[in-house]
């Protein structure tokens, strides 16, 4: 009954973005997109025992590899137009 609630940190909204992250490359079918959006969620779990400056490093490699892992953008074009 005398449980602690968890205090509602910086992590869980890096979270939610990572989230978002992995859905919007599964509409592109960006599959590196997706594991580096839920690679991101992972990370920065408040549970995972890392030092900040560790946390802070897998983060943004996370999310430099994200950006890098979507197709060109002709390629994206086309596939919003339909054509093979």
């Amino acid at each position: 009954m005398n449980e602690q609630k968890a205090k509602f940190t910086w992590h869980y909204y890096v979270m939610a973005l990572g989230a978002l992250l992995a859905m919007l490359a599964a509409t592109l079918g960006a599959s590196g997109g997706i594991v580096s959006g839920l690679a991101l969620v992972i990370i920065s779990h408040p549970r995972i025992p890392l030092k900040t400056v560790t946390r802070i490093f897998f983060m943004i490699t996370f999310v430099i590899l994200y950006v890098f892992s979507f197709p060109d953008a002709d390629v994206v074009r086309a596939m919003m137009m339909g054509v093979d």
